[in-house]
């Protein structure tokens, strides 16, 4: 019975996301306010999964002095991360979509298409954006102190997928939303494409015992796919980067079966970051202090 369980649990929890979705939108609610809240709500339902079926015990989120931190920069994340990236781009994606508008009458994004087409499309495209962006945090120099606050916990669990810098989402913003805006998807789409985001990146990062089957590891990001992401191994590390699709990753080389590179640590080695909350968000801007203080401990020992 454990296993019949453990089987159901991702499809049932990420298609039933989905469909409560569609409903609360079918009732009239903000596409916006729906998504909060049934972020919120799969967060809860992941949390107390976590208590009743762990992927490991020693992950337990009860005994993460992190905790606090984490939901800190998620709050930070979702809140000052995109105002920002909107203050700073919104007025270029507009000008853009408007001067495409212009040159090809009525803009490039296939607008008449059904509803579920577009998200498809917009998942599809946005997997490709995404894909360098993630490349480009974990192999070109200076991105990677942006990205660093979401790989340095030693563990993964409900809070974890919104531990990223608040910086994160602007450079999200600029490298996912925008091009989306330019080609002219309508705001539907978008939250559609950021609820796929949500809904799949929550469950991503628990620490559920889900049982997937190993095609589905090539064909998506499945969690067992992405623990490996964030596996302490520099080389693993740098492999499943996409965020929906594993499109990209097979193209460009970056997958990583899971089932076939077992791992036993998540993190980073000499991980630089403070365990203070403000400085995890000064912690990009001050990264060579940071990467400096932890070599010279290293000496002395």
């Amino acid at each position: 019975m454990t296993t019949f369980l453990k089987g159901l649990l991702f499809p049932v929890l990420l298609i039933g996301s989905f469909y409560a979705y569609h409903r609360l939108i079918c009732l009239d609610w903000h596409p916006g306010v729906a998504l909060f809240v049934l972020t919120i709500v799969s967060l809860v339902i992941i949390a107390g999964l976590e208590r009743v079926l762990p992927y490991r015990r020693d992950w337990a989120w009860w005994t993460d002095g992190q905790v606090v931190n984490d939901l800190i920069h998620g709050a930070a994340l979702s809140t000052v991360g995109p105002r920002l990236g909107e203050i700073l781009l919104t007025s270029l994606a507009a000008t853009g979509a408007a001067g495409l508008a212009t040159v090809w009458e009525g803009g490039l994004w296939p607008a008449a298409w059904p509803l579920w087409t577009q998200v498809v499309l917009a998942i599809l495209l946005a997997d490709f954006f995404d894909w360098a962006k993630h490349w480009a945090y974990h192999n070109l120099f200076g991105f990677w102190p942006i990205h660093a606050l979401h790989h340095n916990p030693d563990r993964l669990h409900f809070a974890k997928a919104g531990r990223l810098h608040f910086l994160e989402a602007s450079v999200r913003f600029a490298v996912i939303s925008v091009p989306l805006i330019i080609l002219g998807a309508p705001a539907i789409v978008l939250f559609w494409f950021a609820a796929s985001q949500n809904f799949l990146g929550n469950l991503n990062h628990s620490n559920v015992d889900m049982l997937v089957p190993r095609f589905l590891h090539y064909l998506m990001a499945t969690p067992q796919v992405h623990r490996l992401h964030h596996a302490k191994d520099h080389d693993l590390g740098r492999s499943n980067l996409s965020s929906f699709t594993m499109i990209p990753d097979h193209m460009f080389g970056t997958f990583r079966d899971p089932v076939s590179h077992p791992y036993d640590h998540v993190g980073i080695e000499e991980d630089p970051i403070p365990r203070n909350v403000i400085g995890q968000l000064l912690a990009p801007f001050v990264w060579p202090l940071l990467v400096w203080r932890i070599r010279r401990k290293r000496v002395s020992k």
